[in-house]
């Protein structure tokens, strides 16, 4: 019986030096139940989704746009006939919207991703157990009363506040709390866009606005993305999200040029979105002086004006993309298909002012700047919902504008018009949001193809390398790694943790002091002829008592004009952060990172208020560096 007992302890800690399941076992498994949550959260929003949309844009406004891939229409295609139920509809969706919303979780608002890529860097993975469920239900009235937005931004913050929510509970580490949470992210957006490997490939990637990926939490996001697919797909089928013409391929070295300029194209049109959804969000929501709760019925009503000139841009628009990849835009039936019975394009159609092609031409590159317009009054305004259908529209329209121009032009040379389509969807989705691995990935799963491979990857990874990483539809991510705070430590801590303030702070370099009763006219003096940014305010027995910096100083020029009667103590800030020559320089940068300051008083150990001299978070940098270069000397 020993000897069995034995022999067991011996296989057991045989398949351990094998098999690494101690460490990433644990976060496999809890991956796997969030992947089971977030299928099962994306299939009980779609549902939501789906029966809002058939009441209140079919039934009420009389709205049926065309099906898509495995979705097909459940009602032959037909445009509103009544103009008020379109003014009404979206209205009253952004004022139940903005009451869900700023009532119960303010954070819910906008586009649910960025919410979790804010939460991986800043918030420790952290986001509140209500969020979900609002966000869930905020963007389903958005979408189903007709707003344009897409269904990845409130699945994503579905699955991640469930990852987030089940990392808390078991008390796991906060880096184990931002991994869930990337994982239920993906999971998500794996299921509700039926593609897998691009959802996991999306929750890594969208962290950082340069090529920097998380590759550190790719195995628990593949994990939740492969489970919560197969739950979805349990219950909705596998299916696609578009169907595409099986002749639709790349035609060699020759078409590559064509692609070069759309590339550029794209990061002209993705510079003039991302400028003018940020530009109204700052410059006309945010300053309007009435409650945040009734901002989405006020982009409610801007979004009403336009669609009912223009009713096909109304939510995701994935109908009218499947129509663009199906080769309506040559074969002159996309006039017919968008003309109402009384609306415009009905009557420049019986009029008979333009030819097929140019009709076509110009209602394509209407619906992308329409589109721009009704996706900024959508979210902007505080509605929910997420921005990757919408960008999905606009790249194909913008792909059907370019490839017909081409086609028209030169009808020998050019792509065919529904390739410039499918590669404008992934090609300015990559742009705008800095995802190129993700955009090429996810587009060829969900039209399931990957025959344009070529041109998606080149259009791509051009537009991102042209926009500049300022202009991004997610302005919560951060440049690289070592610029999230959730890799702080990786980098620095355990090297600065082993440094002191002593080795780095030069006590022969005496800080400027100034008396606190001396006046603004004799510190500008003292001032001027210093060479240092931030200077201790001391009493008589030159003790500290608060401490300024220059652009205080300009602050109070700006400000008062009181001349003489303004002291150095009145410039002073108190109570003021110091270290002493003790501390690690860990302590230092992380004082200088929450304070928002650039240099930081070294104080006596022994008596707090006497000052020995300024270290600058510039010279905790360099001693770091000059640190990790006798590391890796020693190494070699």
């Amino acid at each position: 019986m020993h000897q069995n007992g034995s022999t067991v302890r011996s296989l057991v800690k045989k398949l351990r030096t094998i098999f690494d399941l101690e460490s990433s076992g644990r976060l496999i498994l809890y991956s796997g139940f969030v992947g089971v949550v977030a299928g099962l959260g994306a299939a009980a929003f779609f549902w939501g989704l789906q029966r809002l949309q058939h009441l209140a844009l079919g039934q009420w406004m009389g709205y049926w746009p065309p099906g898509a891939g495995s979705e097909p229409a459940t009602h032959a295609l037909q445009l509103p006939e009544q103009w008020w139920p379109v003014l009404l509809i979206p209205v009253l969706g952004g004022l139940v919207c903005g009451v869900l919303v700023y009532t119960f979780a303010p954070e819910a608002e906008g586009h649910g991703t960025d919410a979790m890529v804010k939460a991986f860097h800043g918030q420790r993975g952290s986001i509140r157990a209500r969020v979900p469920l609002i966000k869930a239900l905020a963007s389903i009235v958005t979408i189903g009363t007709g707003g344009s937005a897409g269904r990845e931004g409130p699945i994503a913050q579905i699955g991640a506040g469930f990852g987030s929510f089940l990392a808390t509970k078991l008390k796991l580490s906060d880096w184990d709390r931002r991994v869930l949470m990337l994982a239920g992210g993906a999971g998500g957006i794996a299921a509700i866009f039926r593609a897998p490997l691009g959802g996991a490939l999306f929750s890594v990637e969208v962290l950082y606005a340069s090529t920097a990926i998380e590759l550190s939490a790719i195995v628990p996001c593949v994990v939740s993305a492969v489970v919560a697919y197969s739950v979805f797909a349990s219950i909705y089928g596998p299916g696609l999200a578009f169907s595409t013409p099986q002749n639709l391929g790349f035609g060699g070295p020759h078409e590559l040029p064509f692609y070069l300029v759309f590339a550029v194209v794209c990061s002209l049109v993705g510079f003039a979105y991302v400028s003018f959804f940020y530009g109204l969000r700052d410059r006309v929501f945010r300053r309007l002086a009435i409650p945040n709760h009734f901002k989405p019925a006020i982009g409610g009503l801007m979004l009403a004006l336009l669609i009912v000139v223009l009713p096909h841009i109304m939510g995701g628009g994935y109908g009218w993309i499947q129509l663009a990849l199906d080769g309506n835009l040559t074969n002159g039936k996309m006039p017919e298909l968008m003309a109402g019975q009384h609306g415009w394009i009905r009557s420049v159609l019986d009029r008979g002012v333009m030819g097929g092609g140019e009709l076509t031409l110009v209602l394509l590159a209407v619906m992308v700047l329409a589109k721009i317009l009704a996706t900024s009054f959508t979210i902007s305004s505080g509605g929910s919902g997420g921005v990757f259908a919408p960008s999905l529209f606009i790249g194909a329209m913008l792909g059907g504008t370019f490839g017909l121009a081409c086609h028209m032009a030169f009808p020998e040379h050019a792509p065919a018009p529904e390739a410039f389509v499918l590669v404008g969807m992934g090609g300015f989705f990559a742009g705008v949001a800095k995802v190129p691995l993700t955009a090429l990935l996810m587009v060829s799963e969900m039209c399931g193809s990957y025959t344009l491979l070529v041109p998606l990857m080149l259009v791509s990874m051009i537009n991102v390398a042209l926009l500049s990483q300022r202009w991004t539809l997610y302005e919560e991510q951060v440049s690289s790694l070592i610029d999230s705070p959730a890799h702080l430590g990786d980098f620095v801590v355990d090297v600065l943790e082993g440094m002191k303030v002593s080795q780095v702070y030069d006590p022969s370099q005496r800080p400027t002091l100034i008396r606190e009763n001396l006046p603004l006219p004799a510190v500008l003096m003292v001032v001027a002829d210093a060479e240092d940014a931030y200077f201790p305010v001391v009493d008589d027995a030159d003790e500290m008592v608060g401490i300024f910096s220059l652009h205080d100083i300009r602050s109070t020029l700006v400000s008062n004009g009181a001349g003489g009667l303004v002291l150095a103590s009145d410039l002073a800030r108190s109570p003021v952060s110091t270290v002493t020559p003790e501390d690690n320089l860990h302590t230092v940068l992380r004082l200088c990172t929450q304070k928002q300051i650039a240099e930081i008083p070294v104080v006596d150990p022994d008596n707090p208020r006497r000052v020995l001299g300024m270290l600058s978070r510039g010279e905790v940098i360099a001693a770091y560096d000059r640190q990790m270069t006798a590391l890796r000397s020693n190494k070699a």
